[in-house]
Order: C-alpha cells, then sequence, then structure tokens
C-alpha cells in the first residue's frame, strides 16, 4: 500500500506526527510527505518515510507528480483548502482527513471557556490506527540525525525566544533578566534559539549568552537541545523538540492555551496568567488591546523559582 500524509503546517506540527511515525516504522509500514520544504531536515532520515513532495513546487506539478507515484491512501493532517484540492485533483484515492477540534478550540477563543484538554499527536493516531488497524500504543515524539555543535564548552540551558505571532512571545528583556539570574546562581551558558528575524527581539550581549539565532539549522537545534540542562521556551516547536529529548521544560504561555493540543507530554512547568480576555486567538495572531499583560505579568523571578526548585530536587 503507497499512503500519502499532507501537513503543511510548521515545525511543531511535523514533529507532533513523529509518534505516529514510530508505530508505522515498527510496523514497516512507509509513507510520502507533501510539506514545506524549509521544514524537510526536521523529518529527514526517519526510516517510515519513503518520499517528500513540497508545495513549494507549484500545484500543478506536484500533482502530476502524486498521480504517478499511484497512491492508494491519502492522510490529510491540514484539513485546509489547498490540501482537499490535492485529494480531489488525486481521486479516487481513498482520502481520510483529520479533524483539528476546531470548533472547540474556536469556542474557547469567544466565549473564554476552558477547552477539554487533549493532544494533537494523540488525534492524528485515532485515524491512523483505526484506518490502517493498528494496535500499539502511541510512544513520545521521537527525531532522528542530530548533527554535532562543537562550539559548546560549559554546561548550558537551551532558551526559544522566538514565535509566530507576538502574542505568543515572552518579552526579550524578561528572557535577559532570567538569564542573568540563572547565571548567577548556577554559572551556566544559555544558549539562544530561533530563526533570523528572531534576532530583532533582545541584545543577549553578556557573555554567558550564546546567540544562535538564525546560525543553526534544525539537525543542530536537535543536538544542542539534547545535551541541554534544561529549555525555557513560548508556545512553540522549541519546546515539542525538547519534548522529544525528554527534557525538562518552562513554557510560557500567552495568547494560547495548553489544552489547545500542543502541551507536551514530558516534564513540563507551565507559567500563564488567567485573565478574563485569555485565550484570544487560536495560534497568537492579531493584536493585543491590553499591552500584552498575560505576558509581562509572568515574572522573571517567578519562572527562576521553579526552575531552582527543579535544580535543587534534580541535585
Amino acid at each position: 500500500m503507497k499512503i500519502l500524509f499532507i501537513r503543511f503546517g510548521k515545525a511543531g506540527d511535523l514533529i507532533l506526527l513523529t509518534p505516529v511515525l514510530e508505530v508505522l516504522k515498527k510496523n514497516s509500514i512507509k509513507v510520502s510527505f507533501l510539506i514545506s520544504q524549509k521544514y524537510k531536515e526536521i523529518l529527514e532520515g526517519h526510516p517510515a518515510i519513503e518520499n517528500f513532495f513540497f508545495i513549494e513546487d507549484g500545484f500543478f506539478n506536484n500533482t502530476r507528480k502524486l498521480r504517478k507515484e499511484k497512491f492508494n491512501l491519502i492522510f490529510d493532517f491540514d484539513k485546509k483548502p489547498l490540501s482537499f484540492f490535492y485529494s480531489v485533483c488525486l481521486f479516487p484515492v481513498k482520502l481520510v482527513r483529520i479533524s483539528k477540534n476546531y470548533m472547540r478550540r474556536r469556542m474557547a477563543v469567544w466565549f473564554k471557556i476552558k477547552p477539554k484538554e487533549f493532544h494533537f499527536s494523540d488525534l492524528f493516531y485515532e485515524k491512523v490506527k483505526k484506518t490502517l488497524n493498528l494496535k500499539d500504543s502511541l510512544p513520545m515524539p521521537f527525531l532522528y540525525g542530530e548533527k554535532k555543535f562543537k562550539n559548546l564548552q560549559k554546561k548550558y540551558a537551551v532558551f526559544f525566544t522566538g514565535g509566530s505571532y507576538q502574542k505568543k512571545k515572552w518579552p526579550s528583556e524578561y528572557y535577559e533578566k532570567l538569564g542573568r539570574i540563572i547565571n548567577d546562581n548556577f554559572n551556566i551558558d544559555i544558549v539562544i534559539i530561533g530563526d533570523e528575524k528572531d534576532r530583532e527581539n533582545g541584545n543577549f550581549k553578556d557573555k554567558f549568552f550564546i546567540d544562535l539565532r538564525g546560525k543553526i539549522n534544525w539537525k543542530q537545534t536537535f543536538y544542542i537541545i539534547k545535551n541541554s540542562l534544561f529549555v525555557v521556551s513560548n508556545d512553540t516547536a522549541g519546546v515539542h523538540i525538547a519534548d522529544a529529548y525528554r527534557k525538562t521544560i518552562f513554557e510560557i504561555y500567552g495568547a494560547t492555551l495548553p489544552e489547545f493540543g500542543f502541551k507536551p507530554k514530558g516534564r513540563v512547568f507551565i507559567f500563564q496568567t488567567f485573565l478574563r480576555c485569555r485565550p484570544c486567538s487560536l495560534h497568537g495572531e492579531g493584536k493585543c488591546p491590553y499591552q500584552l499583560k498575560c505576558l509581562y505579568d509572568i515574572k522573571p523571578e517567578k519562572v527562576f523559582l521553579k526552575i531552582k526548585e527543579w535544580f535543587l530536587e534534580k541535585d
């Protein structure tokens, strides 16, 4: 059987599919992926993946190539118009579209009702398991092919300071202050990871800050996180990478909620404020009329106290 997975989402969305891939690997099932080329490296090297197709190659070019593959089954994990058009053009291939609990999350935004907690990995696997008649339980996320990064000498923690939207980004000055407190108390370096565009936020000039934003690839990011002490991150892909390597995570939420399906399954300490305006969007999009109070009210000292508590418990 030839299977196609369609997932146009960002890095975190793909990492949340890796538990499903681990089950497929165990059952000697291979799939092809239709994704964005800039995220290929995240999944590259996984033994359950047979081939990649990229949305950047264009709709008609891709449709022609995909039809030649003669797929028997398509899993649409995006459930958006473009993914639907692809499946229509590949008819009569059997199509399974995956629910993303959109209305449950949207109702939470509209009416400020805390939704029932779920996890996207479980949601993805539910349909795959039923369709392929699989019996295995779902494992944790798993990543392949870390690329060694040699420039880190001391013990270090990792900060993911970026995010797709401003309403998901803890203030850069808070990250800087937290880094200074951590260094003063534990004498460890702080590695800053993010995109090139994230370099616009925060100076991180102290010598114990190692600013790698925009300077490393995904496989190097995997290696750095794998060898870190712990991770502090906004609600972004960094937490899912850290979860794959079973790292302790200190995660900061702004506009979104842990109940929206992206909360790590491993050891995580959640920081959020319980304001009447939260949640205000599904992914952090839009402008905030309250000067990002949900993020500014989470003080660096509060985050450090939890880190210190964990550090003492660990030792």
